[in-house]
């Protein structure tokens, strides 16, 4: 029987079944299976949470993979191009596959190359996906995802500021989004993860809030909570890089 704190989410996207993570996580089918039950194997839906068995904690870096089906033409050095990443790192993360012959409908992982992202103003440090580009000096994005953020300045507790968000009259997340309470950058802080009827046009954003430690000056103005929205596939990853510097 698996541990339960031997495992960590992964929220489910579009096509998502259990056959292709196990092979990018590198855990067995039963494994996976025990560790999820209730959850059907072949159809999982888009934002449900899905455990993933682990032996230890994964921490940023080129050791967490994404997904990617071939298409007919793809090469391992055609996809290092475009996701940025070394062939031997491409390589090394797919040694169940030929490199030499790709065949189209093959899943291979492709392993996340970080840079760091720092913000004197909003006092955050975190890592995010090397290949997306700076919008503005809160907002980066790419093909793949994006993350912006923001301060809030509210006397509530982290809870309700959350459900407000979660919750907004837009319906941003769609219409019964989840609120997980969790742990960044050793304070308590929640996720928001998107209903499955979340608007297309969010690009899948998620949420995640927390309560400064001491309040943040911007503009003359205080403010005591930290807004971090980012695509659901990747906002787990940043945040688990987290450093908040008061």
């Amino acid at each position: 029987m698996l541990n339960p704190m031997n495992t960590v989410p992964y929220i489910a996207q579009s096509d998502d079944n259990f056959y292709k993570l196990s092979k990018c996580y590198k855990v067995t089918l039963d494994d996976l299976i025990e560790a999820n039950p209730g959850a059907n194997p072949d159809t999982l839906e888009m934002g449900q949470i899905i455990s993933i068995p682990v032996t230890a904690p994964p921490s940023p870096g080129p050791s967490i993979s994404e997904i990617y089906e071939v298409q007919e033409g793809d090469t391992m050095y055609k996809l290092s191009l475009r996701y940025n990443v070394s062939l031997s790192a491409l390589i090394k993360a797919n040694l169940h596959i030929n490199p030499e012959s790709l065949l189209p409908g093959q899943w291979i992982c492709i392993p996340k190359t970080w840079n760091t992202y720092h913000n004197a103003l909003y006092k955050v440090e975190f890592k995010y996906p090397i290949r997306w580009a700076k919008v503005s000096d809160t907002f980066y994005e790419g093909l793949d995802g994006f993350f912006k953020l923001s301060a809030v300045n509210s006397n509530s507790a982290l809870r309700d500021i959350c459900r407000e968000e979660a919750y907004h009259k837009l319906k941003p997340y769609g219409t019964h989004p989840a609120i997980l309470d969790i742990t960044a950058a050793d304070l308590p802080a929640c996720l928001i993860v998107p209903s499955p009827d979340q608007p297309m046009e969010m690009n899948g954003q998620s949420a995640m809030l927390l309560r400064y430690p001491s309040p943040i000056i911007i503009n003359d103005k205080c403010y005591n909570h930290l807004i971090i929205w980012a695509d659901a596939m990747h906002i787990k990853d940043l945040i688990a890089a987290l450093v908040i510097h008061i």
